[in-house]
């Protein structure tokens, strides 16, 4: 494998776009094989508390993933330092958020929350330790991620010497954060049974106080529904054991005996099997059901994300139709080579492009429409001040009418009256009849 270390430290000096698309793709774990999905995880990793939610533990486990991946490069990492990016993080976890608040909230998460380490002190050290699992993050404006495990979490990296195997495609696909906990257990512990108090199972699963604090509810919402999760999509089977004392059987706790079976196929999720039948309809007329093709997608949306397969189908799609061009003779083939290659890179920054100038023609018209309310704001003071200076002038002129004697005035009234061109309320012909027949300007 290529040193990944030497490829991040080149393109990080160029800030020019392609040198972005370069460090997300050399990042390790964005190339994602199939093998790297099983990693080992220290036991006592798996024996600790647990997260809040289940995203927590799924950037977790993707970012154990990214870094095992740089660890087999066999490039030591600076200072414990381990990369990847959000994209990597936002598609492993499943999250379709795309402002990175959400990402940035559940990263902050694994900060905030202490863990209780190897409660079932099966480490060398058999002690007890406390510690937020990443002691560092860090995310660059092409959104790189530089992260910092736990001296911890890094020694167990360093010397797996009691590993559990564990399949992250399965951790993915489980929604709840006590599913993930007790899949991991099981992983752990094969063939074997394991009991809990009810203290200890709340500890284990990170509940709070007051969190499920009846039996009955913690039986209800949290222990049935993870073993439940669990037998229906990982390899393990979970047979549950109350335990209860006393005669009237009060519940004091649970025990779990865990079997494997046979490797199971993970089925695309409900949402993703949307997802490819979308991008089959975008397909040119009958390759969509071309053996292949549906592995194809699935593995590519896992691997690259909806944005990535869309934009690339999207051009594979433009190219077979364009009859100026010659034929495709193996549609398959070149769809494979398309994804491989992001073709559909251009698609996407066309579209980005678009973006931006839509994003400039709306604010140059809200621009223009500013300019113009400023310049009706403008009209409208000018002329609501001339109305004022006019009003003033005619209570001028009316002060002077009424300052004359009764007889002259009523003697103006009756010429107003008789002339018939002075129009408007009384103040106005007043002032019409003094600037007009007596050339008086006050």
């Amino acid at each position: 494998m290529e040193d990944n270390q030497s490829k991040i430290a080149t393109k990080d000096s160029n800030h020019s776009p392609g040198a972005m698309r370069e460090v997300q793709t050399y990042l390790p774990g964005m190339e994602a094989i199939a093998e790297d999905y099983i990693i080992k995880k220290h036991n006592a990793i798996i024996h600790r508390t647990h997260a809040a939610t289940p995203t927590e533990e799924k950037l977790f486990s993707a970012m154990l993933m990214a870094a095992r991946a740089q660890m087999k490069t066999g490039v030591e990492p600076a200072n414990g330092q381990f990369k990847t990016t959000l994209k990597f993080l936002r598609n492993f976890a499943k999250i379709s958020a795309t402002n990175n608040k959400y990402i940035k909230e559940a990263l902050t998460g694994l900060q905030e929350h202490p863990w209780q380490y190897d409660m079932f002190v099966e480490d060398q050290f058999q002690e007890w330790r406390s510690f937020p699992p990443i002691s560092e993050i860090r995310v660059d404006k092409f959104g790189g991620v530089t992260f910092y495990f736990a001296p911890t979490i890094q020694e167990a990296l360093n010397n797996p010497s009691i590993y559990t195997q564990i399949d992250l495609k399965i951790i993915r696909g489980l929604k709840s954060v006590y599913s993930i906990a007790l899949y991991e257990l099981g992983m752990s512990h094969v063939g074997e049974r394991r009991e809990f108090t009810i203290a200890e199972y709340r500890r284990y699963m990170g509940l709070k106080d007051g969190e499920y604090s009846d039996n009955y509810d913690l039986r209800r919402h949290v222990v049935e529904p993870a073993v439940n999760e669990v037998n229906e999509k990982t390899d393990v089977r979970i047979t549950l054991e109350l335990l209860k004392r006393g005669p009237r059987g009060a519940l004091t706790g649970f025990a779990f005996t865990f079997v494997q079976i046979e490797e199971i196929e993970i089925l695309p999720e409900s949402h993703q099997l949307e997802q490819i039948a979308e991008l089959c309809a975008m397909l040119p007329e009958g390759i969509g059901s071309t053996r292949g093709v549906v592995p194809l997608l699935k593995r590519s949306l896992e691997q690259y994300g909806l944005e990535y397969v869309q934009s690339n189908v999207q051009y594979f799609s433009e190219r077979v139709n364009d009859k100026a061009q010659a034929p495709i003779p193996s549609p398959g083939g070149y769809l494979r080579r398309v994804l491989e290659n992001d073709y559909g890179m251009e698609i996407r920054e066309r579209q980005e492009v678009e973006r931006l100038l839509d994003e400039k023609r709306v604010a140059n018209a809200q621009q223009r429409d500013a300019s113009i309310q400023s310049i009706n704001n403008i009209d409208q003071d000018k002329k609501k001040k001339e109305d004022n200076e006019i009003y003033q002038l005619q209570a001028k002129y009316y002060a002077y009418f009424q300052s004359l004697p009764v007889d002259e005035q009523s003697d103006i009234l009756t010429k107003i009256d008789q002339s018939g061109l002075l129009i408007g309320p009384l103040e106005t012909k007043i002032m019409g009849y003094f600037q007009m027949e007596k050339k008086l300007f006050l």
